[in-house]
């Protein structure tokens, strides 16, 4: 016989797929009814239109007829009211500051600094404007180390603006590990990538989200996806210096980043910002690069300033940071990211960058080896 402790209890399983706790211990879970073998039960979301709201339906109603008595289920939703949101916040909080975790690595709520895991080099890359290439720049060395023998990630942070899998063509969604771990999908050439787009049952709905989950939405892309053992996951931030960026610089055990600028003054100006919240949050300066700098003619091969002089080297100067190239404007860029295959682009300047991120993993190599298995090398495999 079918009982309502029996249905919560399935339910504790289930987690909110924003926040990554159980709908039981959030207390989402506002009713339950039972007729015969069919049970109909009503969910309150954090977020009221929540684009996972389908996610989190299916995977109550799986929980649920996992039962052999239980032979149909409706799930309904609500919403959480601000109260009752503010109430949840404190609990999350009182939650992290009261469990003891091993070196700070816990992968709850809040803003302490997550485990590295395997992951070899975290480099975040950031410019504090829209507009200016940094998912390109991101996908691009992604491309150009693995083209060196390298295993590498992508984390696609801009949850408001998600672009990697796009470029990528990718299309599949995201699989569990037995374990319940996320594993990402992985592109023509074997980098491992994980977006937002790639979970959400629509692509094209905006997501709709404020400040706090979108901070724990991050944190969960990071921290419950097995990206397995990576010499570099790149992670593609949202423009801004506001909670999206702030959540990666704090959460994430970064080891470097690279800013992407372009030639305006106020791409520059923007720009400046976002060096000044790195070096606020010390996360280490990577070097600047600066995209669309100049399009080559195709009939006389002179440069262009389609966006006034080039201003890349000049600017990581007056930032006090390396300069690490220009990338100029292309149109077949478009074309490919258009049609999902930026693996097939190539430009001698992500090489140059490559080679410069393989000499500072070198130089830092057995600090970071410390206390890997002996197996695990900086160096790309020869297969």
């Amino acid at each position: 016989m079918i009982d309502k402790n029996s249905i919560v209890n399935s339910l504790r399983g289930v987690l909110d797929p924003e926040i990554g706790i159980s709908i039981v211990d959030l207390n989402m879970v506002r009713d339950v009814s039972i007729e015969g073998d069919h049970v109909k039960v009503t969910i309150a979301l954090t977020v009221a239109h929540c684009p996972l709201a389908k996610t989190l339906q299916t995977d109550v109603e799986k929980a649920l007829k996992k039962s052999n008595e239980v032979k149909s289920v409706t799930v309904e939703t609500t919403a959480m009211s601000k109260t009752e949101l503010n109430e949840l916040r404190t609990r999350l909080q009182n939650r992290t500051t009261q469990t003891p975790t091993p070196q700070g690595n816990s992968p709850g709520p809040g803003i302490d600094r997550l485990g590295k895991r395997e992951l070899r080099n975290i480099i975040a890359i950031a410019s504090g404007k829209g507009g200016v290439g940094k998912s390109f720049v991101t996908s691009m060395l992604a491309v150009q180390l693995r083209r060196l023998g390298y295993e590498v990630g992508i984390l696609d942070a801009d949850l408001t603006g998600p672009s990697i899998a796009k470029v990528f063509g990718l299309k599949d969604r995201p699989s569990k590990t037995p374990s319940g771990r996320i594993t990402p999908v992985v592109t023509r050439t074997g980098i491992k990538v994980m977006s937002i787009n790639l979970v959400l049952d629509d692509p094209e709905m905006p997501v709709i989200w404020r400040g706090p989950i979108v901070n724990s939405v991050i944190r969960q892309l990071y921290w419950d996806v097995d990206w397995g053992s990576l010499h570099y996951l790149l992670v593609d931030l949202p423009p801004g210096t506001s909670d999206a960026p702030l959540t990666v610089l704090q959460s994430l055990p970064l080891d470097g980043v690279i800013v992407v600028s372009s030639p305006q003054e106020l791409a520059s100006l923007i720009v400046t910002k976002a060096v000044n919240m790195a070096k606020k949050m010390n996360a280490e300066l990577l070097g600047l690069v600066e995209n669309m700098s100049y399009l080559t003619c195709p009939h006389c091969g002179k440069a262009i300033n389609v966006f006034g002089e080039p201003q890349g080297e000049k600017l990581a100067k007056q930032l006090n940071v390396p300069f690490l190239g220009s990338v100029p404007v292309d149109p077949i860029i478009a074309r490919l990211s258009d049609h999902g295959q930026i693996e097939d682009y190539s430009a001698s300047v992500f090489q140059s960058i490559a080679d410069e991120l393989r000499i500072r993993a070198s130089q830092h190599a057995q600090q970071l080896m410390q206390g890997l298995p002996i197996a695990w090398s900086i160096q790309p495999s020869e297969s």
